[in-house]
């Protein structure tokens, strides 16, 4: 998922405080004590569990979230988890992964996952939908499902055709799951979305799969999922995956000797998917140094080279924490031929924090240089239209911008063809 933080969260450990949480979040929420008045669900968590301890107030929200999902289902605590995370800057960074395993714990049988998907929000870089596929599949493998053409293929066929938001969401998702049942051998999960009988569908997949290796690489445990969820097949053995991958020996998931790793070793039909990610596995081994990788992305192979700056363009959204400023003046590191893609990948990943194309206009409003203007509002345009609701969501964003660019971002035919 900034984007996510799909490369930026952090381990969401077993909550240490689950009982003591549990207990004073049912007090708060008026099920314990004297009769009264509810409290807000949203104050009263953040009087709960903000504080100067970043694990034990990431642990409590985890129990939190845990405990109302087991009694509420997906909906109220991912509406919690929006409310809480406009309100909270740790919550909001580590939104994915909460969301993430909200997702996980949600799905209680494949023969739901439908349903269950159609509850998520694409709020938190998807992290809901992730979990949701991801469990999806550990629980065909403890049944006996496993992976097949049949199975891939047809987890979401149902969105062909229909909703090109949840298509992209599933296959995406797909591409996650797969990676994360194959005890993150990357080789096997994409094999595993080679399954899919659609290129466009195959891409969005690979693009999931390498996210997903990168993520876990970077930031171990991120897919680790509640306790309650182990049953069917989410946490630990990974729902009792088969003995043979235990005895494969790991996949080499970075290379601090290769920049370009995995991506200079895979085959080339996978190879604009890897380099959706691969500027967060760059700055892992630069601790972050921008620079450095906007030059790396220079020597990625020429078809490549757009994607590993609409790549950076995203981390760089994340580590410009929420300024505009700083968000420019990072990418302003790129050469000036490439600073547009940058400009592309932060405003990209602006929209889809919140699935809000309107939280772009204020950036494309201050990019400095006309070309890389035009792209970031024709970008804000385009990543609405694969929203629920995207025509309308576009033509509100739309209206916001500056004199000269509204066609640009609704994507009128000349304008389209001077962006």
């Amino acid at each position: 998922m900034t984007f996510l933080r799909e490369t930026g969260g952090v381990l969401l450990r077993a909550p240490v405080l689950a009982v003591f949480a549990l207990t004073l979040m049912l007090s708060a929420c008026g099920e314990t004590g004297p009769a009264g008045p509810p409290a807000d669900p949203t104050a009263a968590a953040l009087k709960q569990c903000q504080g100067p301890d970043l694990e034990k107030e990431r642990d409590c929200f985890t129990a939190l979230f845990d405990a109302r999902l087991a009694r509420e289902g997906p909906a109220p605590v991912l509406a919690l988890l929006d409310r809480l995370a406009a309100l909270d800057a740790d919550v909001r960074r580590d939104g994915h992964h909460y969301a993430h395993r909200i997702g996980i714990a949600a799905l209680k049988s494949p023969a739901e996952v439908t349903r269950v998907f159609a509850t998520c929000t694409p709020a938190h870089q998807s992290g809901c939908y992730h979990g949701v596929i991801q469990s999806y599949f550990m629980a065909m493998e403890r049944t006996g499902g496993g992976v097949t053409a049949a199975s891939v293929d047809g987890l979401c066929a149902d969105y062909r055709g229909t909703r090109a938001d949840l298509l992209f969401q599933c296959t995406h998702g797909l591409g996650h799951g797969l990676t994360i049942l194959e005890r993150h051998d990357l080789p096997e999960g994409l094999t595993g979305c080679d399954l899919l009988s659609r290129e466009p569908e195959r891409e969005m997949c690979y693009a999931g799969a390498f996210m997903e290796s990168v993520v876990n690489a970077t930031h171990p445990g991120h897919s680790v999922a509640p306790a309650a969820a182990a049953g069917h097949g989410g946490h630990g053995g990974h729902g009792g995956h088969h003995a043979a991958a235990a005895a494969k020996p790991a996949f080499k998931a970075l290379d601090a000797g290769d920049l370009h790793y995995p991506c200079s070793t895979v085959a080339e039909k996978y190879l604009i998917a890897c380099y959706t990610i691969q500027t967060s596995a760059m700055l892992h081994h630069t601790r972050n140094d921008v620079a450095p990788v906007a030059a790396e992305c220079k020597r990625a192979p020429a078809k490549a080279r757009p994607t590993c700056f609409l790549s950076l363009g995203r981390d760089v959204s994340t580590m410009a924490a929420g300024s505009t400023t700083e968000a420019i003046r990072l990418c302003a590191l790129a050469d000036a031929a490439f600073r547009p893609m940058c400009h592309r990948g932060v405003v990209e990943a602006y929209v889809n924090m919140n699935a809000n194309p309107a939280e772009g206009i204020p950036y494309c409003k201050a990019v400095p240089e006309a070309d890389g203007k035009r792209l970031c509002y024709a970008t804000v345009g385009n990543q609405a239209m694969v929203l629920p609701d995207g025509a309308a969501k576009r033509a509100q964003a739309c209206a916001a911008a500056e004199a000269g660019f509204g066609d640009v971002c609704l994507g009128r035919p000349a304008a389209a063809a001077s962006a």
